[in-house]
């Protein structure tokens, strides 16, 4: 099987979106695969991790964020997006730091995982950060609207968490936190 992109052209929003393309960058995709041809659009994005932070106590430090999309509040873990020159694990304690106002050290980096490959370029890792405390308040960046953090026992976060890849992450957390 043979597979390869032949061309790659940035969708240009117009109109009222005109100049959108610099925040959310769409772009048209023309592919070859096995002598088919077909079009596809595709959203370039980068790597994200997702931080799955446990305190001494065995609780996870969890957010109270409004998500546009959903048009609710979600209970979710603290993630964000890898900066140029950054690595999974940098981004991990100063998105944690950022979000909720903790620190911990880092278990384990686990991915890369592929969050939509058929659409997106996205990947996420997951961060797991042992020993977390308090260390400070939060300072989200202004485009964020977390409203909150929160701590939760493993069961909790299930319950509460809705985000399909932060329940995957917590699933990964537990399993690789209880083995000996």
């Amino acid at each position: 099987m043979q597979a390869n992109v032949l061309s790659r052209d940035l969708v240009v929003f117009s109109g009222k979106t005109a100049g959108l393309e610099k925040f959310f960058k769409l772009e048209h995709w023309r592919v070859n695969v096995d002598g088919r041809e077909d079009d596809r659009i595709v959203w370039r994005r980068g790597g994200f991790v997702i931080v799955v932070a446990v305190t001494t106590d065995k609780k996870i430090v969890s957010i109270q964020e409004y998500k546009q999309a959903s048009e609710q509040i979600l209970t979710c873990l603290p993630a964000g997006a890898i900066k140029k020159g950054e690595i999974p694990l940098d981004t991990a304690l100063r998105e944690l730091y950022e979000e909720t106002g903790y620190k911990g050290e880092v278990f384990r980096i686990i991915g890369p995982f592929f969050n939509s490959p058929d659409k997106s370029t996205e990947i996420h890792w997951i961060a797991i950060v042992h020993n977390a405390v308090q260390a400070g308040p939060a300072k989200p960046e202004s485009q964020e609207t977390i409203l909150s953090a929160e701590l939760l026992s493993f069961e909790e976060a299930l319950a509460k968490i809705k985000i399909v890849l932060h329940r995957l992450a917590l699933h990964e957390a537990r399993s690789l936190l209880s083995s000996p």
